[in-house]
């Protein structure tokens, strides 16, 4: 028995050696390979950013509803909804979010094939990057740079000091050309302290009366059920951006129309867009033309 026992002991060794080199031959092979199994492929930073925006639209639009209209931070929450009738029959075209290269260009190039003005509310950080798409905003005519604050955060999630930076820095883009102080908040959403300091530095806060919802539209042109709920989109537009925009144009009876030059769909539509509130008996004006000032806070 004590001769068999340095054999076993040897098979045992060998057996071991063969698992180990089975192990490293896998390992290289996996180095070398890409299995099908390892899942979807890491989310790119837009994809993420498209995911942020539609969690806090949406957010805010199911929310307001439950909101106590008579707590005062409630009321102070929802400066961008403007519940005050637009003018009959304008409307007034506003893009957020840029500037954006490739699509600002874009927007600009319609609005002039139609004649049109709007007013860009821009972000201060991207406006410092591509100073040569605010001058050819301003330079394509009676268009206005507005202020969106300085990195576009939820204001919700702000201390006082934090709302304070991102209003001041934002200014800083806007003072320079001496025109209106318009400024909209990112996501639509305003607190008592922000609305405080935007009147103390001479701004009006500038809503909506239509989401247009064209983040819901974004990724596949489809909007989403929930999101369908949320933005009031009717079964029969939930694949037609333009056709649910105009539809709520009909319902308001006009008014300033929210968009931003980061949706690439809305974007390619944006000509359609035009041509069928034309067709409508809409007229365009903006958000600094008298008849709008009523809609200003």
């Amino acid at each position: 028995m004590k001769s068999l026992f340095p054999a076993g002991r040897i098979l045992m060794q060998t057996a071991t050696v063969m698992l180990l080199c089975c192990a490293i031959l896998s390992a290289e092979a996996r180095s070398f390979t890409i299995s099908p199994d390892l899942g979807p492929a890491p989310k790119s930073p837009t994809d993420i950013e498209s995911a942020k925006i539609r969690h806090l639209h949406l957010a805010r639009l199911m929310e307001k509803p439950a909101a106590p209209p008579e707590e005062p931070e409630g009321s102070c929450r929802y400066e961008s909804e403007i519940l005050t009738p637009p003018p009959t029959n304008r409307i007034a075209l506003t893009f957020d979010d840029g500037p954006q290269p490739g699509k600002t260009e874009q927007v600009l190039d319609v609005l002039a094939q139609h004649g049109i003005s709007a007013t860009f509310f821009m972000i201060g950080k991207k406006a410092a990057l591509h100073p040569e798409l605010v001058a050819r905003v301003r330079e394509a005519g009676h268009q206005v740079v507005a202020n969106h604050s300085w990195s576009h955060p939820n204001f919700h999630e702000l201390d006082a000091a934090q709302q304070v930076d991102e209003i001041v820095r934002g200014d800083a883009l806007v003072s320079q050309f001496n025109g209106p102080k318009l400024f909209r908040y990112p996501y639509g959403n305003a607190t008592c302290a922000g609305n405080a300091l935007i009147h103390q530095r001479g701004y009006k806060i500038v809503g909506w009366h239509i989401d247009s919802c064209d983040w819901a539209f974004e990724r596949s042109g489809v909007v989403a059920r929930k999101d369908a709920h949320a933005c009031g989109v009717l079964r029969q537009y939930r694949r037609d951006y333009v056709g649910h925009v105009v539809a709520k144009a009909r319902a308001r009876k006009g008014g300033i129309i929210l968009m931003h030059e980061t949706h690439t769909r809305a974007i390619r539509q944006l000509e359609s867009l035009i041509e069928q509130l034309i067709a409508a008996g809409f007229t365009f004006g903006t958000v600094t033309s008298p008849e709008f000032q009523a809609s200003l806070r």
